[in-house]
């Protein structure tokens, strides 16, 4: 019979065909939930953190008010404005208009699916000569040089020329921007995906795709989606390639090669399948982990086939399966746990993409571990290609005297014999240089710059510098300026109709009245952040910021603040003015009331260099500091009023006398000193246009006499707004009848009336950035963690586990220094490496200490179990390194830089645990701390006798299994004999 010369079925005699073509059912649903998920793949900054973070929720909640964020800017060359002195307008490049009618059509034609897809898909667009016309007409109109100047680095260039159109995308359908921005997709059996509908448009209006530069947030995202499936696609290339080859070179056989070629591809498809199944997305990270699932599928296939051809060969073709099934699954299990535990502590993570990608791979090593042991014995012993091996010889155990040494186990035999002889002096230089490498542990730096995340010649990046070039700086940042509504001052209309009532009002009615802001003050504060931001970081500055925008860009030139009466009547005027305007200023974009707090939201629209190496995280730090005495200044106003109000028993606040105390001493640093003198310079102009006289006094208090000390008793108030100790604020209390000191703090004290948020791309880039470094730490030593215990329960000691985990922590320790030495900063793909590796080093080490063990119970004696150990598991040891090293080693070929980076360190990191596991592990095994590895007779640990008895149940069943064969097969022989 053909299942068995004895007769008597085997379990895959019975269920091989079955297996297989369950299998065979199921692979086709694999294969399209794979396609699906490479469907739903989004990449979007904001989604890289998870949803109950501040920054995550404060860029929701400017969205949901300010959903204009989400812009396309689109020029081109040769998009410029009339040179003409006055503008005309005829001399624009009339593509500019044409793109305008194209993307904001104002009666869409249902027969034009472009238009109809550009009503779906975008709220308006702008240009540069719109918003020269609403600068330039009105009450108060700018001239065409003034509006021209006031809008160059924003959507004007700095030669006043080159310009821009920018276009609105509704929020609500930007989910998948493929239909909108995507460069389409040629595709085999299936129709092809058209250009997004804003490439069609763009082609319509006769513009050159070699001459168009594009940007914005929008772009950024479609650029990561449409890069990470080319990673896909080539590494899926490349790694399908190095598979097939590395099977040949390993199996010498075209059906066994595809065999493995077909389960590994089948393991990718499902780790993608699995993702589709749960409801998530893919990202351009995750879409590296089906060829990480597909090499280490490949290695395992070929184990598991190499564990077969020893069954046939030391036991005959009968029962070869079930038999290489049970010896193969012990190592598969350990080798699968160890990887899935380094990739599943990638869970550690605050990074969305990275928690992704260490689950599903984890997920995915599982997935593939089911289908070889499915499918491939069941195909193997369907196919009986194994009957070849039937009639060879086994392989003598290397532990026979007979057994002649290879030219390879001599020279392994002589760098062990070395290694053994100077273990101390190995150790002792060996912890030298990783102490001096790891060191640069301290030096490590992150980075996530979005646009470091592509190819340098990228055409993203090509657009991004010759936007910069030709018209400012893109990266943003939002700054929103909110006021509290008790902060807003009633409309003109609104305080006319309420002027009968003001006989009645209690006195905090008028403090409030006295202390609320008018329409233009609440802009001048917009106006003065803008300025501060343009003094410190931009063109007077740093120059790592451009033109800011503001409501205020699109209001005319405002009128001075002063005390007299001139002053304060053209003030009110143009307030009325501005309140008048004020839906237009909502159009703008940059005015909003929050719907649930009534709140008046202003938004100030920053633009960071994108290829100035800004740090991020410095620079919000340094533009808060910046920011904080202007916002603090409006706190103090509020409370100086109020007391001034109290104190005098009036309203109005002409007239009043109120000194402001900053004396410029003893404790100050040169920034806190300029922090303190800008906080007094915005009170002084704060309280000015209150039409309050302010004078300075900065002179400290032991300096001045007591009767001059005595003689402040004559104005309103003394306001202490500089250091001052505690015994001069005592002396200060008791000597004057009105001080206020701003350093304490007062119960009496409003609410904050005006705060202000910093949003935006740059807020999540700096918050991922600082968790980064977080992450790498806690996922490695979270893989330490769960690793470890593997290895004590491996070895069955503690001890033993402890330090066959050194050689495995070394290479992290190693690389990740370096890169600190070197400046290299840790990015994405860089974090992912560390657990990673340490997952797939571990293998070797427990192969190496398994062989050890083995020769150490049969010679007794270390150094000569470490030299034969040494022999035979140097080559083995070598070559899977390579073999893994050069599978992975297939990422470095991406042009997303993150998987590039990944597929690098991989390299780098398995090379360097190589060497740890050929010279460390045998140094530590021959010194003191080898002794841990010595049997101790009599002295087994409960779980130690437990695996023991374990051990030598299932060894004598094997035999009593392996003699009972033996008889059938004999038994069988005599009967065809006879």
């Amino acid at each position: 019979m053909r299942h068995s010369k004895s007769g008597k079925k085997t379990f895959y005699d019975r269920f091989g065909w079955f297996i297989l073509i369950a299998c065979f059912c199921c692979i086709p649903f694999a294969f399209i939930g794979a396609g699906n998920a490479v469907q739903s793949n989004v990449n979007k900054v904001e989604d890289w953190l998870p949803k109950g973070y501040t920054e995550t929720n404060e860029l929701s909640w400017f969205r949901k008010n300010f959903p204009s964020d989400q812009f396309v800017l689109i020029s081109w060359d040769g998009c410029q404005l009339s040179d003409a002195a006055d503008g005309d307008p005829s001399g624009d490049d009339p593509r500019i208009a044409k793109l305008l009618d194209l993307v904001a059509p104002t009666v869409a034609d249902p027969s034009d699916q472009d238009a109809v897809e550009a009503k779906k898909y975008f709220k308006g667009a702008t240009s540069a000569r719109s918003l020269i016309s609403q600068l330039t007409t009105g009450q108060h109109p700018l001239s065409y040089t003034e509006a021209i100047e006031r809008l160059k680095g924003s959507v004007i260039g700095p030669d006043g020329r080159q310009t821009c159109v920018i276009v609105s995308l509704d929020p609500a359908t930007t989910a998948k921007l493929k239909p909108i921005l995507g460069h389409g997709q040629m595709r085999i059996f299936r129709p092809n995906v058209p250009p997004g509908v804003l490439r069609r448009l763009i082609a319509k209006a006769g513009i050159d795709d070699a001459d168009l530069h594009m940007g914005g947030p929008p772009v950024d995202n479609i650029s990561i989606d449409e890069e990470g499936e080319k990673t896909l696609i080539r590494l899926a290339g490349f790694s399908g390639l190095l598979g097939l080859v590395l099977a040949w070179w390993s199996l010498r056989s075209i059906v066994l090669t595809w065999i493995v070629f077909s389960c590994a591809v089948t393991s990718a498809a499902a780790s993608l399948a699995m993702i589709w199944a749960t409801g998530e997305t893919v990202d351009a990270i995750v879409l590296s982990m089906p060829s990480l699932v597909y090499v280490l599928a490949i290695s395992g296939a070929v184990h598991f086939i190499n564990y077969y051809k020893d069954a046939v060969r030391e036991g005959g073709l009968h029962g070869a399966t079930e038999r290489a099934v049970i010896h193969a699954l012990k190592p598969a299990i350990l080798c699968s746990v160890t990887t899935a535990i380094g990739l599943i502590s990638l869970c550690a993570s605050e990074l969305v993409p990275i928690r992704k990608f260490g689950l599903y791979s984890a997920t995915g090593v599982i997935i593939l571990n089911v289908i070889l042991f499915l499918i491939l014995p069941a195909a193997l012993h369907v196919i009986r290609y194994a009957r070849r091996w039937d009639n060879e010889k086994p392989v003598e155990s290397m532990k026979t005297p007979s057994n002649t040494p290879s030219t390879g186990e001599r020279f392994w035999a002589t760098v062990a014999s070395f290694i053994v002889r100077n273990h101390f002096g190995v150790s002792l230089g060996t912890v030298f240089l990783v102490g001096f490498i790891g060191f640069g542990l301290s030096k490590t730096k992150t980075s996530i710059d979005l646009l470091e995340l592509f190819d340098s010649q990228a055409k993203i990046l090509q657009d991004y510098r010759w936007l910069e070039e030709k018209l400012g700086m893109l990266v943003p940042l939002e700054i929103v300026v909110e006021f509290d509504p008790d902060s807003i001052a009633k409309t003109e209309a609104k305080t006319n109709e309420a002027k009968s009532a003001e006989a009645t009002k209690t006195e905090e009615a008028i403090n409030d009245d006295l202390t609320r802001l008018s329409f233009l003050e609440r802009m001048e504060t917009v106006v003065r952040i803008q300025d501060v931001i343009k003094q410190k970081f931009g063109e007077e500055g740093t120059k790592i910021v451009g033109r800011s925008m503001s409501a205020a860009t699109f209001a005319s030139s405002l009128p001075s603040s002063g005390t007299s009466t001139q002053t304060y009547l053209t003030r009110r005027t143009y307030n009325k003015t501005l309140e008048s305007n004020r839906e237009e200023f909502m159009k703008s974009g940059f005015l909003r009331t929050d719907d649930q707090t009534g709140s008046e939201l202003w938004r100030i629209s920053l633009r960071v260099a994108a290829f100035q190496g800004v740090d991020y995280g410095q620079f919000v730090t340094e533009l808060k500091d910046a920011l904080f005495p202007i916002i603090q200044a409006q706190h103090d106003r509020v409370r100086i009023l109020r007391q001034v109000a109290v104190w005098t028993g009036e309203a109005k606040m002409v007239g009043k006398e109120i000194v402001l105390w900053d004396p410029m001493i003893r404790g100050l640093s040169e920034e806190e000193a300029t922090k303190s003198k800008l906080r007094s310079d915005e009170l002084v102009n704060l309280l000015a246009k209150s039409r309050v006289k302010v004078s300075r006094l900065e002179a400290s208090p032991s300096s001045i006499p007591l009767v001059q000390m005595q003689k402040l008793n004559d104005v309103d108030a003394v306001v202490m707004t500089g250091s001052f100790s505690n015994g001069e604020v005592g002396t200060l209390g008791v000597t004057l009848d009105r001080v206020i000191d701003l350093q304490s703090d007062d119960s009496k004290t409003p609410k904050q009336w005006v705060n202000s948020v910093y949003t935006g791309v740059v807020p999540i880039v700096y918050k991922a950035q600082r968790a980064l470094l977080t992450s790498l730490v806690e996922s490695t030593l979270w893989s330490f963690l769960t690793i470890t215990p593997l290895m004590i329960f491996v070895t069955r000691s503690f001890r033993a586990g402890l330090v066959a985990m050194i050689p495995n922590v070394v290479p992290v320790i190693v690389i990740f220094g370096a890169m600190g030495w070197l400046g290299i900063p840790i990015d994405i793909g860089s974090m992912m490496t560390a657990s990673i590796a340490l997952g797939v080093a571990v293998d070797d080490t427990i192969h190496f200490l398994s062989w050890f063990r083995g020769d150490l119970n049969h010679y007794r004696n270390r150094n000569t179990a470490i030299v034969a150990c040494y022999a035979k598991c140097g080559t083995p040891t070598l070559q899977a390194a390579c073999i893994s090293g050069l599978g992975l080693s297939v990422f470095a070929l991406s042009t997303f830089t993150p998987t590039q980076r990944f597929g690098w360190l991989m390299l780098t990191i398995l090379i360097a645990g190589v060497v740890a596991e050929l010279i460390l592990l045998p140094a530590i095994l021959a010194g003191p701390l080898g002794k841990v590895f010595e049997p101790h007779q009599g002295r087994h640990s409960a779980m130690g006798k437990m695996i023991l008895i374990f051990r030598y149940r299932v060894r004598k069943r094997f035999e009593r299994k392996s003699q009972t064969d033996k008889k059938d097969k004999s038994g069988s022989k005599f009967q065809s004999a006879a």
